[in-house]
């Protein structure tokens, strides 16, 4: 079961392409106990839940990443040590995200 969000949030706007495949933090590192993230963009992209090991390539982030249409907003339980990637669809894309713990 989820935990209240009653710890700490960083907030910040990060810009994703389509050719880079971008870790979805703010800063330098994922908040320490993260436990949420929420994202919106101003287009359309893509959101992969990497296996730890390696940055996946583009391809599989579009291929195999959920979608996340321009403007919505979406929110994802995801753990400090949980590696959120992006990319964008067409363009660049500045995606606002809220890490909270």
């Amino acid at each position: 079961m989820l935990q209240p969000l009653d710890g700490p949030s960083s907030q910040g706007v990060i810009s994703v392409d389509t050719i880079t495949v971008k870790e979805a933090k703010i800063g330098g590192s994922a908040l320490i106990e993260r436990k949420v993230i929420t994202m919106q963009g101003d287009g359309k992209f893509y959101v992969y839940f990497g296996d730890g090991v390696s940055t996946p390539s583009a391809a599989t982030v579009t291929s195999d990443g959920f979608v996340q249409f321009k403007n919505a907003t979406q929110s994802w339980e995801a753990g400090e040590l949980q590696k959120v990637y992006l990319i964008a669809d067409s363009g660049t894309v500045n995606v606002r995200i809220s890490e909270r713990a």
